[in-house]
C-alpha cells in the first residue's frame, strides 16, 4: 500500500539542501536523521514547544521531536526571508504538509518558493481535500479569490473567509465519534454534519469589520486536486508563477499531493494548446464537485483493494465497539509509533 510520506517525497532529491514549512513535531525529513533541511515557521522553537506542552492532544514524547526553527517568518514571506539571507536559488526542494491551505496569499508563497528553489528544484505539498475534511460544506476557492488576496497584499484571512469557515464548519460522524474528516474512497459523505454556528460566526464577522482583531488561523483555500491543478496552470499562463506542474495526485484518505518544479529554462506557453487543455481540466473540475469524488480509488488503490479495505474497516469498527475506550486508544497509540519507527 502506498503511504503518504512516499507520495510527499516522490519527486524530491532528499540529499539536496531543502526547506520544510512548519513541520511542528512531525518533520518529513528530520535534521536528526542527517537531512540538510532548514525549518521555516511563524513561531520560534521555544514558542512551538510551549504551544505543544499546552496542547493535551500532543503526547509529551513528541515535544522533543520539534526541531530547531531556522527561519522565523510566515510562509507567504518565504521569498523575502531567503533573499534576506542571500540564499535565493540555493535549495533543491521545499516541503509543505497541510500548510498551503492556511495561507492568506498563496500566490506570494508560490513566488517565494520559486525564489528559493534552484533550477530543477521541486515544491512538494500535501493539501487537504475540502470535500473530505471539515470544509465539506464550503464552496471551492476560485482563482479570483487568490488574485484579490495577492493584489490586496493580504497578510491575514479576511473577515469574509473567517465567516465562511466558521458558518460552514463540518464534523464527520463516525458511529458516534466526531472526526475532522473522512476517507474519500471508503466513507459515506452523508455522515458529515454542520456544526450550526451561524449566529456566532456572524457576531465575530461584525467585530472583525468594525475594529482590528487578533489573527485567526483558518483554511483560506478550499480545494481538491482537479480544481487546484487548474488554478496553478492558470497562474502560470498569466505569468504570475513560473513553476511547472509535475503531478497532482488523486486524493488518498483526505489529502492529495502536489508537485511543481522550478524550470531549468523558460519555455513560452502556446495559447491554443493551453486553452484546449484548460477545457479538459475545467470539465474535470465540474465532474469532481460536491460528493462526486467519493468512492473513487486514490493513489496505489484499485476497486478490488477498496472493497477489501471496507471489509477490514467494518471488522475493526465491530471489535472497537466491544473493547473499552482506553484499550482502543492504547492500541492506536502503539500502532502510530510502530509506523513512525519504519521511517
Amino acid at each position: 500500500m502506498v503511504d503518504r510520506r512516499s507520495l510527499l517525497l516522490k519527486h524530491i532529491d532528499a540529499a539536496a539542501q531543502g526547506i520544510e514549512i512548519a513541520p511542528y513535531f512531525n518533520p518529513a525529513l528530520a535534521k536528526r536523521d542527517g537531512y540538510r533541511v532548514l525549518t521555516v515557521d511563524v513561531f520560534d522553537t521555544d514558542a512551538l514547544r510551549q504551544n505543544a506542552r499546552a496542547d493535551p492532544s500532543i503526547p509529551d514524547d513528541r515535544i522533543a521531536e520539534i526541531e530547531e526553527v531556522d527561519i522565523v517568518c510566515d510562509a507567504s514571506s518565504l521569498g523575502q526571508a531567503v533573499t534576506g539571507l542571500g540564499k535565493q536559488g540555493q535549495f533543491g526542494y521545499v516541503l509543505s504538509s497541510h500548510n498551503f491551505e492556511h495561507l492568506p496569499d498563496p500566490i506570494r508563497f508560490l513566488q517565494g518558493c520559486s525564489l528559493a528553489l534552484s533550477p530543477g528544484g521541486v515544491l512538494s505539498m500535501a493539501v487537504p481535500d475540502g470535500r473530505a475534511c471539515f470544509d465539506h460544506f464550503r464552496m471551492p476557492t476560485r482563482l479570483s479569490d487568490w488574485l484579490q488576496a495577492y493584489h490586496d497584499q493580504r497578510s491575514q484571512p479576511s473577515p469574509e473567509t473567517i465567516f465562511d469557515a466558521l458558518s460552514n464548519l463540518a464534523q464527520y460522524d463516525r458511529v458516534g465519534k466526531l472526526a475532522v474528516g473522512c476517507d474519500i474512497s471508503l466513507d459515506d459523505p452523508r455522515h458529515f454534519q454542520p456544526t450550526n454556528d451561524l449566529g456566532d460566526a456572524y457576531a465575530e464577522y461584525l467585530e472583525r469589520i468594525s475594529s482590528p482583531q487578533p489573527y485567526r488561523d483558518t483554511h483560506c483555500t478550499v480545494t481538491f486536486g482537479a480544481a487546484l491543478e487548474n488554478m496553478l496552470w492558470d497562474l502560470r499562463f498569466l505569468g504570475l508563477v513560473d513553476l511547472e506542474i509535475i503531478e497532482v495526485t488523486e486524493t488518498l484518505g483526505l489529502e492529495f499531493f502536489v508537485h511543481m518544479r522550478k524550470p531549468v529554462t523558460s519555455a513560452p506557453v502556446d495559447p491554443k494548446a493551453f486553452y484546449a487543455a484548460r477545457a479538459v481540466r475545467l470539465r474535470k473540475v465540474v465532474d469532481g464537485l460536491g460528493t462526486a469524488g467519493f468512492g473513487r480509488p486514490g493513489p496505489g488503490q484499485s476497486a478490488v483493494s477498496l472493497t477489501a479495505q471496507r471489509a477490514v474497516r467494518r471488522s475493526k469498527s465491530f471489535i472497537e465497539r466491544l473493547l473499552p475506550t482506553g484499550t482502543v486508544a492504547s492500541i492506536r497509540s502503539w500502532n502510530r509509533r510502530r509506523k513512525e519507527r519504519r521511517h
